[in-house]
């Protein structure tokens, strides 16, 4: 029988408060460069980014007796992954790691080769792939979505619910105070949004404060980091308390935290603050929904100011080894005219998010579903010259929405409907054609066009190795200036080999291994392919000695 979800977080509150079974996943002292909920582009973080001496190659233990439940290979997100289930509960996972234990990878090639492809997503039962705490599983790297050599760690319920690692008691030495960086004031008036920074006056080591003149409706934004010692990276805050006067108001507090919750991060951003200054400036308001497992205080965060009325507001900012840094805000009541900050562009079609639409302006159609967008939104929209416009680069999208786009001339197989960002870069899109309408969803705001790609993907040897050893590797560059390589095989001697890929130095390699048998003279043949079909074939003899 399923154990409910309050059992379950009733058990990993009591198992927390208890001596920790847990061992380190390395075999030094931890520091980190991510930490458990900071922002980053693609939502809240959801574990600690442990620090591997800055290279790749170091040990990477399981922190617990069970058994690997999942393992996954992928040229994205968390690159070469492991999952275990423990004895108690609970779920660990490690990312980005450049190669796995022998054992493991011998497995893992096995699937690779039955299934043709270098990326997997293989899940495993309960009496195949058992490990011991503190066996070596992996090796730390820079695979998947990963900029720098480090270990993405999570700790999670088997209901795969994200859990703060450090929790664990796991030892991060820190003295430094969280900091405040950017704040901000929110004013509602006649229907508009305007906003304000704040110049911020430091007091001491833990006292900032500011203060304002306005009578109206208002409410605060933050953008704050932290520092752990003996590291330069800067991290997220782990907690965030608003307090008026001694009322706690709002505090996100990062214990954990779900991964729809993850995902709607953006909600609660100042998107153009993010798009202009690259500023992550968390709001404050009423839009927060209570029943986040990060937010614990919720009341509104929206305040009236009387004309003549003092107020005293506190933001507090905490990290996990309870270093606090108090922002202190007066707010003077005064009724001036005019508020002295700035408003937001408008735009000439408004979207209400609680309904559906199907727009049509010449000939292109898009669909926006309910909730497309966290809030009411205003959008320009025109198409012409067989380019759609949709901007408001200030506007963050929730769900994808759909677009028809005609194709004007006879459709040819190297044509494909491309997206241009605020800096006239273009990219590829994913799209079907049905009726002589490219089909796509999307979750970007832009200018789309239909461009052509005629190019074949290029490839080029690295080294000169024409006689091959067991501990040497052949390795080619591979790249597709136009829209991107969507897929490559090799084969040797006309049997499929295992060429790993490395998208961000845009190389594949060919270690020997035990599952393709070399010859002393072997025939090299690998084929590569882009989004739109256009396809390249490389060859050559190499040899090999054992």
């Amino acid at each position: 029988m399923k154990k409910p979800l309050i059992y379950i977080l009733i058990l990993i509150f009591n198992f927390s408060l208890s001596q920790n079974q847990f061992n380190s996943p390395i075999d030094y002292n931890i520091l980190l460069s991510g930490n458990f909920g900071e922002i980053r582009s693609s939502g809240f973080h959801t574990g600690i980014d442990i620090k591997t001496k800055g290279k790749e190659g170091e040990i990477i233990r399981s922190i617990d007796n069970g058994y690997i439940s999942r393992i996954q290979v992928s040229t994205t997100g968390y690159g070469k992954v492991i999952y275990i289930n423990h004895d108690n509960g609970l779920k660990s996972v490690y990312g980005h790691l450049q190669n796995f234990s022998k054992e493991i990878d011998q497995e893992v090639k096995y699937f690779q080769y039955v299934n043709k492809s270098f990326t997997i997503n293989k899940f495993f039962k309960e009496n195949e792939l058992k490990v011991k705490k503190g066996q070596v599983i992996g090796f730390s790297g820079n695979t998947g979505t990963s900029f720098g050599p480090h270990l993405h760690f999570e700790i999670r319920t088997f209901d795969d619910l994200p859990l703060n690692p450090l929790n664990y008691k796991y030892t991060v030495a820190d003295t430094i105070r969280p900091l405040p960086r950017r704040l901000y004031v929110y004013k509602q008036a006649n229907g508009s949004l305007y906003k304000k920074r704040l110049s911020m006056k430091k007091i001491n080591d833990s006292i900032y404060k500011t203060q304002f003149k306005s009578a109206d409706t208002i409410f605060f934004g933050i953008e704050t980091t932290d520092n752990q010692n003996y590291t330069y990276n800067i991290n997220g805050t782990y907690k965030i308390l608003l307090k008026e006067n001694q009322k706690d108001i709002i505090e996100f507090k990062f214990d954990s935290l779900t991964f729809n919750e993850k995902r709607l991060f953006l909600k609660h951003l100042d998107f153009e603050e993010l798009i202009r200054n690259n500023a992550k400036i968390i709001l404050m308001n009423d839009e927060i929904d209570s029943q986040y497992k990060f937010v614990s205080e919720n009341k509104s965060g929206k305040f009236f100011i009387k004309n003549s009325q003092i107020r005293d507001y506190t933001i507090k900012l905490s990290d996990i080894n309870n270093n606090n840094t108090y922002v202190k805000i007066k707010v003077l009541g005064d009724s001036i005219k005019k508020f002295e900050g700035f408003k937001s562009a408008e735009f000439n079609k408004k979207i209400e998010s609680d309904l559906s639409y199907d727009l049509t302006y010449n000939e292109v159609n898009i669909k926006f579903k309910k909730n497309t967008f966290y809030k009411d939104v205003t959008i320009d929209f025109d198409f012409n010259n067989d380019t759609l416009y949709m901007q408001n680069p200030y506007i963050p999208v929730n769900k994808s929405f759909t677009i028809n786009f005609p194709i004007k001339n006879k459709h040819k197989k190297e044509y494909y409907l491309a997206l241009a960002d605020k800096n006239e870069n273009s990219y590829y899109l994913s799209s079907n054609i049905v009726n002589n309408f490219f089909v796509v969803n999307s979750k970007s705001l832009g200018k789309y066009f239909i461009s052509i790609d005629t190019v074949k993907p290029k490839i080029k040897k690295i080294g000169k190795i024409k006689s091959l050893n067991k501990n040497q590797k052949l390795r080619y560059f591979i790249n597709d200036d136009e829209t991107g390589i969507k897929k490559y095989n090799a084969w040797i001697n006309n049997q499929w080999a295992l060429f790993e890929y490395e998208p961000k130095k845009k190389y594949i390699q060919f270690k020997p291994d035990n599952f393709i048998e070399l010859e002393k003279e072997n025939t090299l043949k690998i084929e590569l392919e882009d989004m739109v079909g256009n396809k390249f074939i490389y060859s050559e003899i190499f040899y090999f000695k054992n």
